[in-house]
């Protein structure tokens, strides 16, 4: 698979596609494969599990630094937010 190559006969995704590239200022095929890994998982499917662990490791810390905020004043509500018509207050 890795040695086929890809014609793209369609001058709409063509453009697309040099767009992209002036866009990015990447090579086209830098930005098409940077699409299609988007596409397909995003940047976590090009992590590797140490990344991964570190990553929630950094969110961990930073959610437990927002618990850890002090609650100020009760709680809203919906009566709070909304009026009886369901409209923003």
């Amino acid at each position: 698979m890795a040695d086929t190559t890809i014609l793209i006969e369609n001058p709409e995704i063509v453009r697309d596609i040099e767009r992209l590239a002036a866009r990015t200022g990447k090579p086209a095929v830098d930005a098409v494969a940077e699409a299609v890994r988007a596409q397909l998982g995003g940047a976590s499917a090009q992590r590797t599990p140490e990344e991964i662990a570190e990553r929630r490791r950094k969110i961990d810390a930073l959610l437990a630094e927002i618990d850890a905020l002090p609650h100020v004043g009760e709680p809203l509500t919906d009566n709070d937010l909304y009026d009886e018509d369901g409209m923003p207050r």
